[in-house]
Formats: structure tokens, sequence, C-alpha cells
């Protein structure tokens, strides 16, 4: 966990994207791990936060931050050869960070995460992800990133 609260209550870019990996299963974990790492450092470094929902075959991901830094590392995570079917699903300026204390929250069922893929009483199945959630935005949003997992819910 990184906490970048530094600018928390300030008006910041926020871009949510869902993708569909090409990550083969039985490589998917040390992957993963790599890029939580990779992605942890990097996004502390350019003031950014976010979280990671991991499901399936899906990411659902948030980024946020200085808008110029999230577009750009959009357009990076767009052509990267681990994702396909990338589409934005909402983006603008939004009043705060949601997860202004992480530079890139894991969000899965799988041990390790920060946060449960699964919801309330499900979500009991996953005791290493106990839910920390800062406030009721932080909640909606991870509510939000589960239904667009569904690879069936399409954007507003």
């Amino acid at each position: 966990m990184t906490d970048t609260t530094a600018d928390l209550g300030q008006q910041v870019f926020r871009l949510v994207y869902r993708s569909h990996t090409t990550m083969g299963s039985a490589n998917r974990p040390a992957e993963l791990e790599e890029i939580f790492e990779v992605s942890r450092r990097k996004n502390h470094d350019l003031g950014l936060s976010g979280a990671l929902l991991v499901w399936q075959d899906t990411f659902v991901q948030v980024l946020e931050g200085d808008e110029a830094r999230v577009r750009e590392l959009y357009a990076t995570i767009a052509a990267d050869q681990r994702h396909q079917q990338v589409e934005t699903l909402d983006e603008g300026v939004v009043s705060a960070r949601a997860f202004g204390r992480w530079a890139m929250a894991h969000v899965s069922d799988d041990e390790g995460a920060d946060l449960p893929a699964a919801r309330g009483a499900e979500a009991t199945d996953a005791p290493h992800a106990t839910p920390r959630l800062e406030d009721r935005r932080q909640e909606m949003l991870l509510d939000l990133m589960r239904e667009y997992a569904d690879p069936d819910i399409r954007p507003l």
C-alpha cells in the first residue's frame, strides 16, 4: 500500500477501463505479481492511484491522477500485448480520489489481494482480503468495477 493522499480532496481525473487478458492461466499469478510490483512503483512516482480488479480473464482498472499522466498510462496499457478488447468505461474529473491510499490496489479473491472481488457475504470466503474501505465513494466504485467485470454489462 502506498499513500498518495497528499491531494485527497482535490479534483482529479479518473479513467475506468475493462480489458481481457491474453496471459495464460498457468503463468498468470507470477505475471500479475510482477505487474502489481512495477505498477505500484511507477504509479507512486507519477502521483497516480487506482485499483485493478482481476476476475477470471477480465481486468477492470481505475486510474486516478493528473489527466495527462493517466491518459499516457492508459495508452501504454492499451498497446500492451497482455490486453485485448480494451474499452473505456468511464472518464472525467471527480471531486476526490477513491483509491488515494493505493498506488494500485489489487482487487480479487486471490491470496494477497488488498480488497475482495466478491461482495458482502460472498467475501467471507476471502478472509485475506478483508475490506478496508475508506469511504462510501470507494465502496460504490468497487461495486461498479465488480459489475463491469461481467462482459455482458455495457458502459453507460
